[in-house]
C-alpha cells in the first residue's frame, strides 16, 4: 500500500465531448509509460497500436497523438495553442488562460491566414464568432499581435530562448465555451 500511488487521469477521446476520469494505482517509482500502458487497458481505442501522449504533466491529460504530428521534419514545428482573454485589474492589463490547450503543427512559411484556417477547422469554429478572434504570438505573457500576412514559423524559431516554455500561439476570444461534462470511472 506504502510503495503504491493513486493517479487521477481525465481521458480525452478524439471524438467525444466527454471526458472520463480513471483511476490508476502504481508503484511510486512507475513512469510516464507505465501510466500510459495502465490507462490503454481502460480507455477505448480507435485500434490496438493507437499512440496516447500526456499533453502537459500540469494537466494530467493524456491523448492520442495525430499522425501529422509524428512526423514533423525539419520545415514542421510543433507549437502551444491557447486561448485567452484581457482583462483589467487596477490599470494592469492581465491575460488569463481558459479553455483547452492543444498542439498545432506550423510549416516553414506559412502565413498566420494558412493557420487559422486549420485551427478554425480544428475546433470547428463558426464564420461569425471566428471572424471575431485575434491571434498573437504570446512570449512571457505579454501578446504580439499577428496580421495574416506574418510568417507564423518565423516566431518559434529559437528553441534555447530563456522561457521557451512560455512561447505559445495564443487566440483571443470571449470564454463562452460550454463546460465539459466529467464522468468517473
Amino acid at each position: 500500500m506504502q510503495g503504491l500511488k493513486n493517479l487521477k487521469v481525465a481521458f480525452h477521446h478524439a471524438t467525444k465531448e466527454e471526458v472520463v476520469i480513471h483511476n490508476i494505482r502504481l508503484p511510486k517509482q512507475s513512469t510516464v509509460g507505465d501510466v500510459i500502458d495502465e490507462l490503454k487497458t481502460k480507455v477505448e481505442l480507435s485500434h490496438p497500436n493507437a499512440e496516447l501522449r500526456l499533453l502537459e504533466v500540469f494537466y494530467h491529460k493524456i491523448y492520442k497523438i495525430p499522425e501529422e504530428e509524428k512526423n514533423l521534419g525539419p520545415n514542421g514545428r510543433l507549437i502551444h495553442v491557447y486561448h485567452f482573454t484581457k482583462e483589467t485589474a487596477q490599470n494592469q492589463m492581465q491575460i488569463q488562460n481558459f479553455g483547452e490547450p492543444f498542439f498545432l503543427v506550423i510549416h516553414e512559411g506559412e502565413t498566420l491566414a494558412e493557420v487559422k484556417v486549420r485551427i478554425q477547422k480544428k475546433l470547428q469554429v463558426p464564420d461569425e464568432e471566428f471572424s471575431k478572434w485575434k491571434f498573437a504570438f504570446m512570449s512571457l505573457s505579454r501578446p504580439e499581435y499577428l496580421q495574416e500576412s506574418d510568417i507564423v514559423f518565423n516566431r518559434f524559431q529559437r528553441r534555447d530562448v530563456y522561457g521557451a516554455w512560455e512561447q505559445y500561439l495564443g487566440l483571443e476570444h470571449s470564454d463562452n465555451t460550454p463546460k465539459r461534462a466529467y464522468v468517473n470511472q
